[in-house]
């Protein structure tokens, strides 16, 4: 009868301890599921970057497998903002090339953005004429970049393939950094 009295109490004791053990494993499981926060849980990723910024651009132009390193713009302005469809776009305004001719505004869109806790990736590519004196250039123009930060700091990267001739064309990579306005 003692025997029998030990092995219910150890029967019980292996019950509320497997009881536990499945207890604690749905606890665990219940935080994987949780959503992580990002920047701003109010905003979409596009809404929270969406702003004028100012900074300063380094620009390399590749020419034909030479890199060179050929101008440094000071506050210059890019606009993030929504179109209509609600899309992301870049405005980056009065690009001038190396020569000091201005290509005015150009605009890449629509953008991804997504957000993590500390920062907005946002990445796009399109396809766009460039105007230098009223002659229009084909230019392929990529941006990847994060904005993040209270206040915000844009650091993009704006890469643009001018086609200036059938046999050449010039790439330029925008190294921007800046500001929330």
């Amino acid at each position: 009868a003692e025997k029998e009295k030990i092995m219910k109490k150890f029967l019980a004791m292996m019950i509320a301890m497997l009881a536990m053990s499945v207890n604690f494993s749905s606890c665990s499981s219940d935080d994987d599921d949780e959503p992580k926060p990002t920047i701003d849980p109010v905003l979409s990723a596009a809404e929270w970057v969406a702003g004028e910024y100012v900074g300063t651009t380094l620009t390399d132009l590749d020419s034909r497998g030479m890199v060179m390193r050929i101008d440094t713009t000071y506050d210059q302005p890019v606009t993030l903002g929504l179109n209509e469809q609600k899309q992301l776009v870049l405005t980056y305004h009065n690009w001038t090339d190396h020569t000091g001719m201005s290509y005015g505004d150009f605009r890449i869109l629509p953008l991804e953005a997504t957000a993590n806790e500390r920062a907005v990736v946002i990445a796009g590519e399109c396809t766009d004429s460039l105007y230098k004196m009223g002659v229009g250039y084909p230019a392929t123009l990529k941006v990847a970049g994060t904005i993040g930060g209270e206040p915000k700091v844009a650091d993009l990267t704006i890469n643009i393939d001018l086609v200036v001739s059938p046999k050449m064309t010039l790439k330029f990579t925008l190294d921007y950094e800046g500001g929330e306005r």
